[in-house]
């Protein structure tokens, strides 16, 4: 009869143990909810033909126009840059080798040069330098 009881015994501690595992679950799910995420309208597109490469600059000239300002060569090959309204056109030699659109999204911060002006010129490049003697200090 001892054996009897100790099988039900079993038989209960398991069921109550499935019954816990269960109602564990119950407690543990959470109830989903969504949030709305507003997006804003992305500004207008706009559609602008670009100079193709390989172009020469007297075709750009012709199907394009005068540009608005024309940088000078730089380095080697020649690097030329030609500024219009909504676009730059890079040239290397005098062939188009980019066309850019200027027309950036919100937000973005325009681009620095990479000529150094005079005062940055004159302006130490390292924090580390001291500011008396313009030197870099002595590491052992």
């Amino acid at each position: 009869m001892l054996g009897k009881s100790k099988q039900q015994s079993k038989k209960i501690l398991s069921a109550l143990s499935i019954v816990i595992a269960l109602s564990s679950l119950g407690l543990t799910t959470s109830t989903a909810y969504s949030e709305v995420l507003n997006i804003p309208d992305a500004p207008q597109s706009f559609s602008v033909t670009l100079p193709g490469r390989g172009m020469t600059m007297t075709k750009v000239l012709e199907n394009f126009g005068e540009p608005q300002s024309k940088d000078p060569e730089v380095g080697q090959p020649p690097i030329t840059r030609w500024h219009y309204p909504n676009y730059i056109v890079v040239f290397e030699y005098q062939y188009v080798i980019h066309a850019l659109t200027t027309n950036k999204p919100m937000g973005l911060m325009q681009p620095q040069s990479d000529v150094p002006t005079k005062e940055s010129e004159t302006m130490p490049m390292d924090k580390s330098m001291d500011a008396d003697t313009q030197e870099m200090p002595a590491t052992h």
